[in-house]
């Protein structure tokens, strides 16, 4: 499967599911309700191994990096705990999305706050 051409019909469904997941980054997905709620007829193994194809990554990594891209524009709004935010990316522990969080981002989602923050506050003045 590397070195072969995915079928333009399996590329599509790929391109719909990514979009779906970029739609949606906070909705917690299994791969079948991923298929199943784009109406798609390709198997799991089949999407697994086009995703990392057509993207370089897994698509649950990626669906986890959008989650936490997500949370990074919700503690840069600021209205919501880090409690609020952490359950809203379905993580049932703090410091398991600290840890998520800054695997991705490089910071932790307080240190994130801090520093992008008061950017909001200044712009608005």
């Amino acid at each position: 499967m590397n070195q072969k051409r995915l079928r333009s019909s399996f590329q599509e469904t790929i391109y719909s599911i990514k979009d779906y997941i970029d739609q949606h980054p906070l909705e917690i997905k299994t791969i079948s309700t991923l298929i199943h709620k784009t109406h798609s007829q390709i198997g799991i193994n089949l999407l697994h191994q086009g995703f990392r194809q057509l993207y370089g990554t897994g698509i649950k990594e990626y669906e986890i990096r959008k989650r936490l891209e997500a949370a990074a524009h919700l503690l840069q709004a600021d209205e919501l705990t880090m409690q609020e935010i952490t359950a809203k990316c379905g993580y049932s522990s703090q410091s398991s999305f600290v840890r998520a969080f800054k695997d991705v981002h490089g910071i932790t989602p307080g240190q994130w706050r801090n520093q992008h923050a008061p950017l909001l506050l200044q712009e608005a003045c």
